[in-house]
């Protein structure tokens, strides 16, 4: 009777062994999801950058080679800059202060340089540029659409007051303006074309 209570005693071990054994992976595998964090992009305004940056530079002295990802919002109608990539054509990647909410297609990457600053879409890893080609009121549209820095590349951020900042091209001299006259797929085209601050050429 004592034999056959141990062989019993030792085959139900058994059994319950070889049930913890495949539980194992499930239970681990289950540990190791919960404790993986969650992909978050955080990104901040072009104005809060821009600020920081260019005091830390007045003290340095040099350039800070920071990149950071930014929003662009037009101050003007309070939309977040798109790199519209579903157009076609000489229109591609054009930059509008048209999104209400924060996508793909509204990240950039800013490079900040002691002569000329850069803007890259984060969409599609282009270069933004002022198209000084075109004529019109096409002149100097905003493109993200360049693979390596020219001077149509070259641009200068700097602070217009407290969470404001300017775009200026560094090959026509010119301010970014926010054209909200424009009307269709235009509205709110960004180009590098004013003498002069208003309300069109301030951003955040």
């Amino acid at each position: 009777m004592g034999r056959h209570t141990t062989r019993l005693t030792v085959a139900t071990i058994a059994t319950i062994l070889a049930g913890l054994a495949v539980l194992a992976p499930t239970v681990s595998a289950s540990a190791t999801a919960k404790a993986a964090p969650a992909a978050a992009t955080h990104a901040l305004s072009l104005s809060d950058i821009v600020s920081k940056v260019r005091a830390e530079a007045t003290t340095k002295a040099e350039a800070t080679g920071e990149c950071n990802t930014v929003t662009i919002r037009s101050f003007a109608n309070s939309r977040l800059v798109s790199a519209e990539l579903g157009y076609g054509g000489g229109d591609y990647a054009m930059l509008r202060a048209r999104a209400t909410a924060v996508g793909p297609w509204e990240l950039y990457t800013v490079c900040f340089g002691s002569s000329y600053d850069t803007i890259t879409s984060q969409a599609n890893g282009r270069l933004v540029s002022a198209e000084l080609g075109y004529g019109g009121g096409d002149y100097a549209m905003l493109r993200a659409r360049a693979t390596a820095v020219g001077p149509w590349e070259k641009f200068w951020f700097a602070s217009c007051g407290s969470g404001c900042v300017t775009i200026r091209s560094l090959a026509n001299n010119r301010l970014v303006s926010a054209e909200l006259g424009y009307g269709g797929g235009d509205y709110a085209m960004l180009r590098a074309r004013a003498t002069a601050l208003g309300p069109w050429e301030m951003f955040q």
